[in-house]
């Protein structure tokens, strides 16, 4: 039963797809366009929610939904490509009951929105998403920030209107940058958070204009409802819940207590640390992976900021702390001049981000915080214990040269 729910779904998206693409047809005086927005769901790309526009007219049997954050898993490279900022997204056109299915199967709530449009902006709103929906147009250059399922929808509603409506942001909350819109997405998500603000650059940290909110599916539903139109009628003319009863949520495992909180745990790491240095041996099996997983990030946010497209990830201050040179050094028993000094080179730099944190132009994680003073103790250790071991050496080849 379940198999042949699937295939009657898919065959509905097909003919959905193949209508898209011929020449659409006129909307009847009964038809509706609607504003779906989706409820963020567990996997991390759904983590923000999403938006698709629904296109429903009985007397054509049209009921579809244009969904703009679509990509291929299948395509040549995918994860070079979807690192690299080149992962392009494309208009999909699916039947709505396969839509409304495939977010109820992941417990993602819809609401949709029922916009308020006359006959000639109905249909030139079809006409432009079924343009969009066209092979050779379908495709665009996904950007986080600035160009994604929401900013598509935003863009091709003004478009309808050519360029007339202004959204209302009144009930908005500002000033907010970039960066902090995405925070209250994360409240149980400690630890993605943190990823997230590592690698997140300076860029993140410009102050988003009203428009800039859209980004976000829910800010997009918000202004949609807040909306005037220049008739002075409100542009959601109503709104509805699917379903109308709320959907039984699972429970995640969550980490919880100290492995809940990133900045407990940094503040533990950088005790562990600390304490190391009390012991030769343990000091060095400690800086080898310190030093290492300290390098591994540098060489993500390096590669996220100069070998990349995505705008949010570049000119990332984190990597006064977190070079990627480190991976040049962590391994070395033997320490020479040279490398002493470009530890004491990484403990600068580091002091010099502590001093900087709340003044440089990026919100820095404070979780770092602790992994910053531990590169800085660290560095200077390094030459203080350097020279130790040297005046060690130099003793005991002293004592042998003494020995009859």
């Amino acid at each position: 039963m379940f198999a042949m729910k699937r295939a009657i779904l898919f065959l509905l998206s097909l003919i959905a797809m193949h209508s898209a693409h011929t020449q659409p047809p006129v909307l009847s005086n009964d038809a509706q366009i609607s504003l779906m927005t989706v409820a963020p769901g567990q996997e991390l790309y759904s983590t923000f929610g999403h938006s698709a526009i629904r296109v429903f007219d009985p007397l054509n049997s049209l009921d579809r939904c244009y969904n703009y954050g679509t990509f291929e898993f299948d395509q040549p490279n995918f994860y070079m490509k979807f690192l690299r900022g080149r992962l392009r997204y494309f208009l999909d056109v699916e039947a709505t009951r396969a839509f409304e299915y495939f977010n109820l199967r992941q417990r993602r709530p819809m609401r949709e929105q029922i916009l308020q449009l006359d006959s000639l902006q109905r249909q030139r709103l079809f006409e432009l998403l079924s343009e969009n929906a066209r092979p050779e147009n379908k495709y665009y250059q996904y950007d986080f920030f600035y160009d994604n399922c929401a900013t598509r929808i935003r863009d091709i509603v003004q478009e309808t209107f050519f360029r007339q409506i202004v959204f209302d942001s009144s009930s908005i909350p500002r000033p907010r940058t970039m960066r902090q819109l995405l925070h209250p997405c994360l409240t149980e998500m400690p630890w993605t958070r943190f990823g997230i603000d590592l690698i997140l650059g300076q860029a993140a940290d410009r102050q988003a204009l009203a428009e800039d909110y859209m980004f976000l599916p829910d800010y997009v539903h918000d202004q949609f409802a807040a909306t005037i139109l220049p008739n002075g009628q409100p542009l959601v003319q109503a709104e509805r819940a699917i379903p109308e009863f709320p959907l039984p949520q699972v429970a995640e495992a969550s980490p919880s207590g100290l492995f809940g909180k990133p900045l407990w745990c940094m503040i533990l790491v950088a005790l562990i640390g600390l304490l190391s240095m009390a012991n030769t041996r343990a000091a060095r099996i400690f800086d080898t992976f310190f030093w290492l997983t300290l390098g591994l990030a540098g060489l993500l946010m390096a590669f996220l900021w100069f070998a990349t497209d995505h705008s949010a990830t570049k000119t990332n201050w984190n990597l006064l702390w977190a070079m990627p040179t480190h991976l040049l050094f962590f391994w070395r028993s033997r320490r020479s001049e040279w490398v002493d000094n470009y530890f004491i080179g990484a403990a600068m730099l580091s002091a010099l981000a502590l001093l900087l944190w709340k003044f440089v132009p990026q919100e820095m994680p404070v979780e770092a915080m602790p992994i910053a003073a531990l590169v800085l103790v660290k560095g200077l250790w390094q030459r203080v214990l350097a020279r130790w071991m040297r005046n060690k050496d130099a003793e005991l080849a002293d004592a042998e040269t003494e020995a009859p």
